[in-house]
C-alpha cells in the first residue's frame, strides 16, 4: 500500500517541477527577447515566473543554460516537439512532389521561426550567447541537411549545384535573420515570406519557375 499511496505523490511533485520549469522558462524567453542576453538577469527571471532565485539556479546552474532552454522551448513549441518529428516536416517528406514538399516544409519552418526568430535576433549580437547561438545554429545546419537530402530524392537539384550549396542556400533563404527583416522592419506577413522563400527555393534549388 505504500506503494501505492506514494505514487501519486511522486507525480505531484513531478508534476510541479514541471509546472516551475516551464514557468521559469517562458519568463526567460520574455526578458531574453525584450531586453537582450546581457539585460537579463536570473533575479529578473526568477520575479517574473514567481520563485525564488536560487530555485532558478537550481533548476538552471547558468544564465547560458537557461537561454539554451528558452531556445528549445521555441523551437520545439508548446508540444515539446523537435521539427524533425514534427507532422509538417512528416508530411513534407511524404509529399510526392518537390513544389508540394518545399512549401510545406517552408510553411512548418514559419510556425517555428514565428517563436524562435525574435530570441535568435535579441540574442544573435552578444558575445556572451555566441556558443549557444552556435550550437543551435549548427543543429539548423544538421537538419537543413537532412532536409535538402529528401528534397534532392524529389527532383534533381539545378545542374552543378551540390548539396552542400543547397543547404546554404536554404540556411540563408529560410533563415531567422531574413525572416525578422521583412517581418519587423519591413512588415511583411509571414504567409507573404513562406511564398517568396518557397519561390526562390524552387528556382534556386530545382529550377523550377513557381
Amino acid at each position: 500500500m505504500a506503494d501505492v499511496k506514494g505514487t501519486p505523490a511522486r507525480q505531484s511533485r513531478r508534476e510541479r517541477a514541471q509546472s516551475t520549469r516551464r514557468r521559469i522558462v517562458e519568463a526567460a524567453y520574455q526578458r531574453f527577447t525584450e531586453q537582450g542576453y546581457a539585460a537579463t538577469t536570473m533575479d529578473s527571471v526568477a520575479g517574473d515566473a514567481g520563485v525564488a532565485v536560487q530555485t532558478v539556479y537550481f533548476t538552471f546552474r547558468t544564465k547560458g543554460e537557461l537561454l539554451q532552454a528558452a531556445y528549445e522551448h521555441a523551437v520545439d513549441g508548446p508540444d515539446g516537439v523537435p521539427p524533425h518529428l514534427s507532422s509538417w516536416w512528416q508530411a513534407a517528406e511524404a509529399a510526392p512532389e518537390v513544389s508540394t514538399a518545399v512549401r510545406l516544409f517552408v510553411d512548418g519552418t514559419m510556425s517555428v521561426f514565428e517563436r524562435a526568430a525574435p530570441l535568435v535576433w535579441a540574442v544573435l549580437g552578444d558575445e556572451n550567447a555566441r556558443p549557444g547561438y552556435e550550437y543551435n545554429d549548427g543543429l539548423r545546419r544538421a537538419g537543413y541537411e537532412r532536409a535538402i537530402a529528401f528534397l534532392a530524392r524529389k527532383h534533381d537539384l539545378r545542374p552543378g549545384l551540390t548539396s552542400l550549396r543547397a543547404r546554404d542556400i536554404l540556411l540563408v533563404v529560410l533563415g531567422p535573420q531574413i525572416f525578422s527583416q521583412f517581418t519587423r522592419d519591413l512588415g511583411w506577413t509571414n504567409q507573404e515570406v513562406a511564398d517568396w522563400a518557397a519561390d526562390v527555393l524552387l528556382e534556386q534549388l530545382f529550377g523550377i519557375d513557381a
